[in-house]
């Protein structure tokens, strides 16, 4: 325990804190029987303050007794056992038994800049003075904290990569060669930091933004600034996959995480689609190349990397040949057809011709077995011994 007397001398005090380091003081000991604790549980206050500000700390204190005694919570400027600067003191409390009590001290920091060490004292009173404990059977009444005085923070932004952009309350940086962004910020005010959704970090390479610290995936970011703050943005590699084809739908190609497997595929035949693909012409699959050798149509690959992958094909004309031949025999028959459609009139005539001078020589066949009448001039028939007309025989008169 360390006692306070009131008015004592500076060697008188420097003699009270040395017994109080052995628990040696007399008037302390005839009542420890009576004092069963009196500590300080917690004390909150910021890590950093800005010069001249007002701000609270907050001290938590248990205190068990046996009967009636006075405490009194205080704020001392240095470490602890310096007991020359008070900054601040509570009421003084009459209590007993066993129970807890809470304090709101009010300080206001220095005008300069530093390293600010307060000691926060929980005291009981008896008539020698002020006492408090030092041990942590029945304390420590007592705990030192250590503020930074400043109007500034640290903030600082780390990424795994260089020249990635990060604003910070709007104003744009990027990083340096580690990685690192620092900026001096306003403490006890709010700030934003936004990360890049999408840095290209070499072709083919990309990283997505995917948290802060590794816990919170909300981009802008806004921080109330205490004191000096670290943000480590994690991103997540993603690779993109090239599937290179000069015919035909190919699937596969785009943007895959890093680690997983991507899945390419091509059909095993397609139509040409130039003049030729009339006549059936096609491309028929003959493999992959580049970063998969293989002939299969359906292929994977583990996206570690960027990777490139060529589709290739070769000309198949096995439909166009039969189609011309069937053509060409087409063409044929319709020529040769064309050909007999042209020499059938030429045999007509011919016919008729032919039909026509049987005709004439028929007619003066005719012509010359014609009889006549010999007496009227009538025509006769062929065999007929009588005209019709006159009646008289054409046979010679006996």
């Amino acid at each position: 325990m360390y006692s306070i007397p009131r008015r004592s001398s500076p060697i008188i005090l420097g003699l009270l804190i040395l017994l109080a380091v052995g628990g040696l003081i007399p008037g302390a000991a005839a009542q420890g029987e009576k004092l069963g604790r009196l500590r300080i549980m917690k004390a909150e206050y910021p890590a950093q303050v800005p010069l001249s500000y007002t701000f609270s700390v907050k001290l938590e204190v248990e205190y068990a007794f046996r009967e009636y005694f006075e405490i009194q919570a205080a704020v001392y400027e240095g470490t602890a056992g310096r007991l020359d600067h008070p900054l601040w003191q509570g009421e003084t409390e009459r209590l007993i038994e066993v129970g807890e009590r809470t304090y709101d001290a009010k300080l206001r920091s220095p005008s300069r800049e530093g390293r600010w060490v307060l000691t926060c004292y929980v005291f009981y009173h008896n008539a020698s003075g002020f006492f408090y404990f030092t041990d942590p059977e029945r304390g420590p009444g007592f705990v030192e904290m250590s503020i930074k005085v400043a109007d500034n923070a640290k903030l600082t932004v780390r990424t795994p990569y260089a020249n990635v952009p990060v604003q910070v309350d709007g104003s744009p940086y990027s990083t340096d060669a580690t990685g690192t962004i620092v900026r001096d910020v306003k403490v006890l005010a709010e700030h934003t930091v936004t990360a890049a959704e999408s840095v290209l970090i070499a072709e083919g390479w990309r990283a997505l933004f995917h948290s802060w610290n590794g816990t919170d995936h909300a981009n802008p970011k806004t921080i109330l600034v205490s004191t000096d703050v670290s943000l480590t943005i994690e991103f997540r590699d993603e690779f993109y996959l090239n599937v290179v084809s000069t015919v035909g739908d190919v699937s596969g190609a785009g943007w895959y995480p890093s680690g997983v497997v991507a899945n390419i595929s091509a059909p095993s035949q397609v139509q040409s689609q130039d003049w030729v693909g009339f006549f059936g012409a096609q491309w028929r699959f003959a493999g992959w190349s580049g970063d998969v050798e293989s002939r299969a149509t359906d292929e994977s690959i583990v996206m570690d990397r960027p990777h490139r992958v060529v589709a290739n094909w070769t000309a198949d004309y096995g439909r166009v040949s039969y189609l011309v031949v069937a053509i060409a025999a087409a063409a044929i028959v319709i020529v040769l057809a064309v050909l007999l459609k042209r020499r059938a009139p030429k045999k007509g005539a011919e016919e008729i011709t032919e039909i026509g001078e049987a005709g004439k020589t028929a007619e003066t066949a005719e012509a010359a077995v014609r009889r006549f009448c010999i007496f009227c001039g009538a025509q006769l028939d062929p065999n007929a011994r009588f005209c019709s007309k006159c009646g008289r025989s054409q046979v010679s008169s006996e």
